[in-house]
């Protein structure tokens, strides 16, 4: 039987850990993919890189004041000249700058030119300098969706998480029925301590993907990767509300979806734990090693959570593969199975 004088020994161990689960350093990752950066960190925000601003269909503005024609043909060609060297197998992003900018000169009205450099920027990591200029394409069009989605997200890596909010929640005003907005605003939520609201959230997100079968947008991630992320954020959300029947449930739902999301399986197992469901947070544990063997915090998890049952035995053979991976770590745990 697990004794309370032990639980007292390892407890702030394992707070850390379910801290780093779901902070894990995330605002340096983009979501979606196949999740392989995804490694403790639960789930991530949905990020696609931009589309290009449209050519050919006319100018995006606020207002219908109808631009001379020569004008509007030559806008056209820069902006598609612009578009071209961005999208170019090696891009040429001082080149795609400058023609952004003869755009905005030439049409100072015209978002699309605008909402081009904020991709460009975007796509160097030039996060301050992408979201004055997606603030400049919005301030002439409220609802232009292609600036106030990758907005949120460059706020998101400038760390203005508030203004991130706000950015995607005036998305939904715009597109109510985008399942990534709200898997996003579950995200941030929760990393804003906001729970109930990440709960909220997470559920429409849910709810819209079962609706619609298929992501908003399909750009790296799949229907299933978002649907993941979504379930993930929802048991992150569950966890800061220390609801842990629900937040399993919930990390079940993503291991399901995709079984070799070690992100998952890790989450369960803190989930788990935390819940005082040891034998079961082992096989979660387990199933992280097994995917990533190399992962010291699963070893490290895996061990404690083999003291939680007093199974000293099983808990030094993890610190015999911690050993090499985190010496640190491993010394830490080797501490614990002494006491």
């Amino acid at each position: 039987m697990f004794c309370l004088s032990i639980w007292s020994r390892f407890t702030t161990v394992a707070l850390t850990l379910t801290c780093l689960s779901l902070g894990s350093g995330v605002f340096a990752q983009d979501g979606g993919g196949s999740l392989n950066r995804d490694v403790i960190g639960g789930a991530l925000l949905i990020f696609h890189q931009p589309d290009n601003p449209p050519v050919g269909g006319g100018r995006l503005q606020g207002h219908r004041v109808a631009p001379n024609p020569k004008v509007a043909k030559e806008q056209n060609l820069i902006i598609a000249r612009a578009n071209a060297a961005r999208s170019a197998p090696t891009p040429r992003y001082s080149e795609a700058e400058e023609q952004y900018r003869q755009a905005s000169r030439l049409d100072p009205t015209d978002a699309r030119s605008y909402a081009g450099l904020g991709n460009v920027y975007l796509d160097q990591s030039r996060y301050l300098d992408a979201i004055e200029q997606y603030h400049h394409a919005i301030k002439l069009k409220p609802d232009y969706t292609d600036a106030l989605m990758p907005l949120g997200y460059a706020l998101v890596r400038a760390n203005r998480l508030p203004e991130a909010i706000e950015t995607y929640k005036d998305t939904l005003k715009v597109d109510p029925g985008n399942p990534e907005v709200h898997n996003n605003l579950g995200y941030l939520f929760n990393h804003s301590g906001r729970y109930d609201d990440a709960v909220a959230e997470c559920l429409d997100a849910i709810r819209l993907l079962g609706q619609t079968g298929e992501a908003f947008k399909q750009g790296y991630q799949t229907r299933q990767e978002v649907l993941s992320h979504a379930y993930k954020n929802l048991g992150n959300a569950y966890n800061g509300l220390k609801n842990y029947e629900e937040a399993a449930k919930a990390l079940r739902k993503a291991t399901e979806i995709e079984p070799n999301s070690a992100a998952a399986f890790f989450n369960l197992g803190v989930t788990l734990f935390s819940g005082r469901r040891y034998a079961e947070a082992i096989e979660a544990y387990k199933q992280v090693v097994k995917l990533k063997p190399s992962l010291a915090a699963a070893h490290f998890n895996l061990g404690l959570t083999y003291l939680a049952i007093n199974d000293k035995q099983s808990a030094t053979a993890e610190y015999d593969a911690l050993k090499p991976l985190d010496a640190k770590a491993a010394e830490q745990l080797r501490t614990m199975i002494r006491q």
